[in-house]
């Protein structure tokens, strides 16, 4: 099946966050069916949580329709997670799992306009972001400095757009350190041609986006 998003944000239209904005609100419910019939956020969900301890404080950055916060708490996560994410219908969507404490509507594009948050979070995690939705990967030094030192960042990359050696050194640059790597394949028949790597990394540093 290819998902219609594809027409919109990755057709004539892309680079525009008005663009991906009117789109996310207008296939929510079924971005949202498509991505838990993927089985990523599962995946990506199992892969992180080895990591962490169950009443770490987490924030899901691009956490769109809430399907990676519906795995953490499924797979046994206690505290609900903080989620930022651009689409009003998204953060609807994410608000009616019951699995987020305070969800918030921001541009990643420009984090100097984000809300303030309650910071520093004990981890971070994001499926779908890290790519072509967010140029030159901009979005990564900001969801770094949301962190405490010694937390855990895990994040998806979508390898059709994102190879991981555009992000090697810049992960590096951020004290980031590799923990552990899981590919998440896509069932055929559910997002067309895609597939995922998803990172567990530990910060070992101080990052600030004003630096």
């Amino acid at each position: 099946m290819k998902f219609p998003i594809e027409d919109t944000i990755w057709g004539a239209s892309y680079g525009s966050v008005q663009a991906v904005q009117a789109a996310f609100d207008r296939v929510g419910p079924e971005y949202h069916r498509a991505m838990v019939a993927s089985r990523v956020p599962l995946g990506a969900a199992a892969a992180l949580l080895p990591h962490l301890e169950p009443e770490m404080q987490g924030i899901d950055v691009g956490c769109g329709s809430g399907v990676l916060g519906d795995a953490l708490c499924a797979l046994g996560l206690r505290r609900p997670l903080d989620g930022i994410d651009l689409s009003p219908v998204m953060l609807d969507l994410a608000r009616a799992t019951g699995c987020y404490r305070h969800l918030y509507r921001a541009n990643l594009l420009a984090p100097e306009a984000c809300p303030t948050l309650p910071v520093p979070y004990d981890f971070a995690i994001s499926v779908g972001l890290i790519g072509d939705y967010v140029p030159h990967y901009m979005a990564l030094p900001h969801i770094v400095s949301l962190l405490k030192d010694g937390a855990v960042l895990g994040f998806a990359v979508e390898q059709r757009s994102t190879p991981w050696r555009a992000l090697e050194k810049l992960v590096g640059e951020l004290g980031l350190s590799v923990l552990s790597e899981t590919e998440l394949p896509v069932p055929e028949g559910t997002l067309e041609g895609q597939w995922y790597q998803f990172y567990a990394t530990r910060l070992t540093g101080t990052w600030s986006v004003l630096t």
